[in-house]
């Protein structure tokens, strides 16, 4: 390597270390609760589902100490979803054996 008469470049102190990834669990878990809410009114089992899974990845994004905001925003809509999915199936079978009944 040529250095044209001068001496080497000295190494440049250390930067801060590169993350990968990062908040992509926070991420998924705020997802995953943003459509378990929705979901838990029109097609009560999806956002049960998508509740459940992005409370699991909310807890897990948590213990990681990923993004304090967005994890705990999706744990909470996550949470929300599954308690709606609930009550609107429970209302679905209460409606249905009524009919049925009927």
């Amino acid at each position: 390597m040529s250095t044209n008469g001068y001496p080497p470049a000295p190494n440049a102190p250390g930067g801060a270390p590169v993350r990968s990834g990062g908040n992509g669990l926070a991420v998924g878990s705020l997802v995953l609760g943003i459509v378990g809410v929705v979901f838990a009114f029109l097609i009560s089992i999806v956002g049960l589902i998508a509740g459940i899974v992005g409370l699991v990845l909310g807890i897990i994004a948590r213990r990681r100490g990923l993004s304090r905001g967005m994890v705990l925003a999706g744990i909470v809509l996550s949470a929300i979803a599954i308690v709606v999915a609930i009550i609107f199936m429970i209302l679905g079978a209460v409606l249905a054996t009524q009919m049925l009944n009927n």
